[in-house]
């Protein structure tokens, strides 16, 4: 049988350990859209939720990274968090913010990979 003062070690010891273990990062809420173009030349809206991107990683616009294919543009972010979009592939080039929570571009915003960041 446990001593209440073994049992209280033991339970701080756990607390600690739960409070020392870095969580795992915080999920995006809401949805980025863009529109690209497909083989034909046809247009479409494409709509990501948080479930398809994380904070800090760079994301290549799969219909726009080939060598080839036209950029992604029109870009709307309805996510909590602000959104980099670039130029090129693997977030390089030129890049432009769109603010958290309804930021936008137009038809001649291109971009080809974007990145999601508070700072």
């Amino acid at each position: 049988m446990l001593r209440p003062r073994a049992i209280a070690l033991a339970a701080a010891c756990a607390l600690t350990f739960l409070l020392a273990t870095p969580g795992s990062a915080s999920a995006i809420a809401g949805d980025f859209y863009y529109t690209y173009t497909d083989a034909n030349g046809t247009e479409h809206r494409q709509k990501l939720s948080n479930t398809d991107f994380d904070e800090r990683n760079c994301l290549n616009v799969k219909e726009a990274e080939a060598e080839g294919t036209k950029p992604a543009h029109s870009p709307r972010n309805n996510t909590d968090i602000k959104t980099y979009v670039f130029e090129d592939i693997d977030c390089e080039g030129t890049y432009h913010v769109l603010k958290l929570g309804g930021g936008e571009g137009g038809v001649n915003l291109k971009f080809r990979s974007f990145l999601m960041q508070d700072s």
